[in-house]
């Protein structure tokens, strides 16, 4: 295995540019990637902040190796590259803001610190008393001035770093819910067009048609033949209750002298008296059947003398079926 494979071939492995890392307690680290999440636990809080870190440094160091790859590829679609130029922009806007902020913080404590110095300079000179208690009155609102000023710069101080961390994070955050956004529109798509595909495909199926054809015969020799039409796709198939006295069929041979069937389904040889019974009124005549004009037609299975030729080797001829 190369170092290329890795990332599809390996097992337990994860994208940590796209991953999300969370910690439970003292010693848990959670990490979850779209459906797999992997809960690790370290030895003591300090290991489990030093893996946090080194964690984080491997997904800053994947996240930038990523966006050069696609910056020199130029392969994705114009709606997440408007997402990501947005996002870049809303970030580039913080970072300056912050940037601001902190130049504003050096350039009051550069001018409290001058303006503390001259007003010390100015305490060092000889001047007349009053002039003294004013110079002291002013010293003291300087001195008022700078520690307001240096509350207001811890202040900026404090809030320049949480709002660095914080827009760090939120950019992992954003980062993360457009990697999901993506897959979501990505699952979405597939599942439509394999919707669509299952909609085709029913269309295109063929009706199932039954048809189904009865002949039955009545004491006086009348006989009925019912045929069901092909249904249609949406409509069940028809189906037809059997019949509670079924009709006896009687036959009778070719010389009504000889031999004759009684309504009892009972059979016997006449004595050669015709006029002893009515065959109208004790028997019912089936219609003939009719002789085949024409060959049938050829079954729709193949047949292949070879094969049946081939398995007949080494076997006694005489007990083969042949067609």
């Amino acid at each position: 295995r190369t170092q290329a494979e890795m990332a599809h071939t390996c097992r337990g492995t994860i994208n940590l540019s796209t991953a999300h890392i969370d910690t439970e307690d003292s010693c848990n680290i959670v990490l979850s990637n779209g459906g797999r999440t992997y809960h690790l636990k370290a030895n003591s809080e300090v290991e489990r902040q030093r893996w946090v870190t080194a964690l984080e440094l491997a997904k800053a160091k994947a996240i930038r190796m990523r966006n050069n790859q696609s910056d020199d590829s130029g392969d994705e679609e114009p709606a997440s590259q408007s997402d990501k130029s947005e996002l870049h922009g809303t970030l580039k806007t913080l970072s300056s803001k912050l940037e601001d902020l902190s130049t504003c913080n050096d350039l009051i404590a550069k001018h409290g610190a001058a303006l503390q110095r001259s007003l010390s300079e100015l305490e060092n000179l000889k001047l007349p008393a009053e002039s003294g208690e004013k110079i002291k009155a002013v010293n003291e609102r300087a001195t008022l001035f700078r520690i307001t000023s240096n509350a207001m710069i811890n202040a900026c101080r404090d809030f320049l770093d949480l709002a660095e961390t914080h827009s760090r994070k939120w950019q992992r955050v954003l980062q993360y819910e457009r990697e999901q956004r993506i897959r979501l529109e990505e699952t979405i798509e597939q599942l439509a067009k394999q919707h669509n595909s299952l909609e085709r495909a029913c269309r295109g199926a063929p009706g199932l048609s039954s048809s189904s054809t009865g002949i039955t015969s009545t004491a006086k020799g009348s006989v009925q033949s019912a045929k069901g039409e092909a249904s249609d796709e949406d409509e069940e198939t028809e189906y037809f209750d059997a019949m509670e006295d079924a009709p006896a069929f009687i036959t009778v041979t070719a010389d009504p002298k000889h031999h004759r069937r009684s309504g009892s389904n009972l059979s016997g040889a006449s004595e050669g008296h015709p006029e002893d019974w009515n065959l109208e009124d004790s028997v019912n005549l089936l219609p003939k059947k009719r002789r085949r004009t024409r060959i049938p037609d050829k079954p729709n299975y193949s047949l292949n003398l070879w094969s049946i030729m081939k398995n007949c080797i080494g076997k006694e001829l005489s007990k083969i079926p042949m067609p």
